[in-house]
């Protein structure tokens, strides 16, 4: 038992006073009467000089004197200590709101529940207790901080809503050490179902934590869930493949549904999954649609926000590529060509490329005053402009460094036993990162440079036996698909709360991105790619874009990433260490939390009252 406010205990001196008021005798006035022989036992407590008489039984005094200790404990603010309330004086309050919070158990989802064990805790705070409240996104928000108002904080937990996003769990607990650190006697509650991941203590330093406590959400770990959802267009219209897991300890049975753009259904299949499994449905000749929905139906799943996936196909229309080669390079125009991805244009002089808008401009020999609208493939630059710091040229002495095998351009290509005569020296290019070099030259850098993709080869082709290589046909076209992903890939998918990057289409003049829910917003951006900050939305978004008199549009689907949809809870750990238990053991006990039983006295004590009325009205 905890007394919650004992410096009311002076209001304890009404139980002396109400048992003084029936010691004291009563006061007796003098009467005439016609006899004395019937007052004999008056005149005898007349007689007394005492003023004070013995205590009698009397219902009434009982029931005073056990309404008035009923009111003097309400006012102490008796509680029982609790083990769901705030663990110390000072509390940080993590609340989990990542995409697997969406599993419904029984009538609730997941994040309902964790929530209404947020509220337990916050109605249980104690008079000398605080609270800071935490929501673990994708980015940790404090969102009211050591605050003992539970109003307030009820308010702020109110407005926390669930996404179907991820959760950063190491920075959200980074966060919240920070803060615990701070303030003496802190402790931390986690209420989640784990985040998918156990986070050791190791990886933060110690700090005076009195202690941590993890509140798991939810108990289910049956869930079905799309995995992926790819779409090809052929002559007939579409072919998709279709992959569906099974997360969970059961056999399950269900039907995919395959939608165009505008909802017509246009197949079905069962599918069945083994325990743990996954199962592949391919779809044939699906009729032309811009955009595909696949859709599943599977009893016993615990959530239902990945059952839904769009998938954009490939686009088969052909990128528009002009060549910039006073000379002529032939080997230039032919890889161009490869695969029937681009119109090729050449052109003799940089000037023409302000003309017309192409997805990907290729310069041999030439370096343009000014970037055209586009991406660029700079070959054997020779001069210096305000955009290009040229340093003149130098021989090739010693062999080569890869910087990044990793790169998406280097994929495949054996660059060993490449030789060259002579390279560009280049000055430092903000935005560029070099990919092979010699020496202390970048022969190969690629980057952005005005929102625009860049790629530089530093050396003329003429003087090297690049060409002559497989190393050749492979980079150029890696460079190609990474210059024109407009072309030769749909916009990749995203995933809610994190950044998309948008390849644009050269010269368009406005664009308007419609999201899911049907809100359209205009995207200020220039160049040819833009990092979009996807919001809390999975679905089909469509983009719009104006070139002079036409409109191009283009979707892109965003969908929970697949951690998610293991929607198994597991338990974090978090232990102290060594630096921490030494503190511990130093440290005063954390203050605990308490079930007030204020309230029930209170009501007691009426009860009592009026009980005490009765009994007088009936003179007993």
């Amino acid at each position: 038992m905890q007394w919650l406010s004992p410096h009311y205990l002076g209001f304890a001196l009404i139980i002396p006073a109400i048992l003084l008021l029936y010691l004291l005798k009563r006061k007796y006035e003098n009467r005439e009467v016609a006899s004395i022989l019937l007052w004999q036992q008056m005149l005898t407590e007349l007689e007394v000089s005492r003023p004070f008489q013995k205590l009698r039984q009397n219902l009434l005094l009982f029931l005073q004197l056990l309404a008035a200790l009923l009111i003097v404990l309400a006012l102490l603010q008796p509680a029982w200590p609790t083990e769901d309330g705030a663990i110390a004086r000072h509390t940080v309050l993590v609340l989990d709101s990542s995409g697997s919070m969406l599993a419904r158990e029984g009538e609730f989802t997941r994040f309902e529940s964790a929530k209404q064990e947020a509220k337990k805790v916050i109605e249980k705070l104690g008079p000398d207790q605080s609270i800071t409240l935490i929501e673990a996104g994708k980015v940790p928000k404090v969102l009211l901080s050591d605050s003992s108002d539970q109003t307030a904080l009820q308010d702020a937990l109110d407005a926390v809503t669930v996404r179907p996003g991820t959760a950063d769990s190491r920075a959200a607990l980074s966060l919240a050490k920070a803060i615990a650190s701070a303030e003496p006697d802190s402790g931390i509650i986690w209420i989640g179902d784990g985040g998918g991941e156990e986070i050791p203590a190791a990886e933060s330093d110690a700090i005076n934590l009195q202690s941590f406590r993890f509140v798991q959400a939810g108990t289910a770990a049956e869930n079905v869930a799309i995995g992926t959802f790819a779409t090809q267009k052929t002559a007939q219209g579409a072919d998709g493949l279709l992959r569906i897991d099974n997360y969970g300890a059961k056999e399950k049975k269900g039907k995919v549904t395959i939608y165009d753009v505008n909802q017509q259904l246009l197949d079905a299949a069962p599918f069945e999954l083994a325990p743990h499994g996954s199962h592949s449905a391919v779809f044939h000749s699906l009729p032309a649609s811009p955009a595909y929905r696949a859709v599943i139906d599977v009893e016993q799943d615990g959530l239902q926000e990945d059952n839904e996936l769009w998938s954009v196909p490939y686009l088969a229309e052909k990128g528009r590529s002009a060549l910039v080669s006073p000379g002529g390079n032939r080997f230039l125009y032919e890889v161009l060509k490869i695969g029937g991805r681009f119109d090729v244009e050449q052109l003799n002089t940089a000037e023409a490329a302000a003309a017309n808008p192409a997805d990907v401009w290729v310069f041999d020999g030439v370096v343009p005053d000014k970037l055209p609208e586009g991406n660029v493939l700079l070959i054997n630059p020779d001069r210096a402009v305000h955009w290009l710091p040229y340093k003149g040229k130098q021989q090739v002495a010693s062999g080569w460094d890869v910087l990044d095998q990793a790169s998406p351009l280097l994929q495949h290509v054996d660059w060993s036993q490449v030789h060259v005569d002579s390279i560009a020296r280049l000055g430092q290019l903000a935005g560029m990162r070099g990919l092979i070099r010699t020496g202390e030259d970048n022969a190969v850098l690629a980057g952005t440079i005005d929102g625009r993709r860049v790629v530089i080869i530093a050396f003329d082709l003429h003087q090297s036996d690049l060409v002559l290589r497989p190393a050749f046909p492979i980079f150029m076209q890696n460079a190609l698909t990474w210059l024109s992903p407009v072309q030769s890939l749909p916009i990749g998918g995203g995933h809610p709360g994190e950044p998309l990057e948008i390849p644009l289409t050269p010269g368009a003049v406005k664009r308007v991105l419609t999201l899911p829910d049907g809100t359209s917003e205009v995207l200020s951006a220039q160049g040819t790619s833009f990092v979009y900050a996807v919001p809390e939305q999975v679905g089909l978004y469509r983009l719009e874009e104006q070139q002079g008199e036409g409109k191009l549009t283009r979707y892109f689907s965003v969908q929970m990433r697949e951690a998610e949809s293991q929607i198994a809870p597991r338990r974090m750990h978090v232990a102290a260490g060594q630096a921490q238990a030494e503190q511990s053991e130093q440290a005063p006990q954390a203050a605990g939390s308490y079930q007030d039983l204020t309230f029930w006295l209170v009501l007691l004590a009426l009860i009592i009252v009026f009980a005490e009325w009765r009994v007088y009205q009936r003179g007993y």
